[in-house]
């Protein structure tokens, strides 16, 4: 027969069960390693891997669209003007070759600054930095639709380049919704310096703002992937 009363939990064992409840519902928080036919798969690892591997594919069209203005006849006349201009130390030309939509919104790169950075700040930073391409690079397809003699081998890869960087931007807000549940995240509206130019029906001005874009875009893409990979290595432990 049952003993008319069980013995009580002690207190040590009774702290030790809640104490694993919470460590079960905070590592829950995070998506699990999936099991599947040859290893484990992980969201959050995959995630960053995605975002990485579309960052490749929007370096490579950069450095494609940038030799396709520059020896195009739709655009390499103008280009060319443009260079020429900056020689001669034109302040207008020289800023759109230099100043670029994400300058106040990159990260820092190198040195206790970037070491010290917190990684929730971090990846905030990364989503408004990714953030500010997407005006120019919106309003860059826009404008080609509606220019006479558009080359389609440019058409299509300012595109690629822009679904590439929303599809990054969705890969960097789901990682922190994943990673930080709780999180604020209230982004910045970054304006774009040449959204005017690029609108203008003057085709020297239009053609200042895509200079702009394409200079500016294969710089910023390198640091886009330094610091996807950055982050993955604080957040997943991979790839470090």
């Amino acid at each position: 027969m049952l003993p008319l009363s069980q013995p009580r939990f002690s207190g040590a064992l009774l702290m030790l069960v809640i104490s694993n409840l919470l460590l079960w519902e905070k590592t829950a928080s995070v998506p699990a390693c999936h099991l599947e036919e040859g290893g484990c798969w992980d969201p959050l690892v995959n995630t960053f891997n995605s975002a990485i591997q579309r960052a490749e594919v929007i370096q490579n069209l950069a450095e494609q669209i940038h030799e396709e203005f520059y020896h195009n006849p739709f655009s390499s006349a103008q280009f060319v003007t443009l260079v020429a201009r900056m020689y001669r130390h034109d302040q207008a030309v020289y800023r759109a070759r230099y100043h670029c939509p994400s300058n106040s919104t990159n990260p820092p790169l190198h040195g206790p600054e970037h070491e010290n950075i917190k990684t929730k700040k971090y990846l905030k930073m990364m989503i408004n930095f990714v953030g500010s391409w997407i005006s120019p690079l919106f309003h860059l397809v826009l404008e080609l639709r509606g220019m006479q003699n558009v080359p389609e081998v440019i058409l299509s890869k300012a595109k690629d380049i822009e679904e590439n960087n929303r599809e990054i931007l969705e890969d960097l807000r789901w990682i922190l919704t994943k990673v930080y549940p709780t999180a604020k995240m209230k982004e910045k509206i970054i304006s774009w310096d040449y959204l005017s130019s690029i609108k203008s029906n003057e085709k020297s001005e239009k053609f200042l703002a895509i200079f702009n874009i394409s200079h500016c875009l294969r710089v910023d893409i390198f640091y886009t992937k330094f610091h996807l990979r950055a982050l993955m290595c604080r957040i997943t432990g991979k790839e470090c």
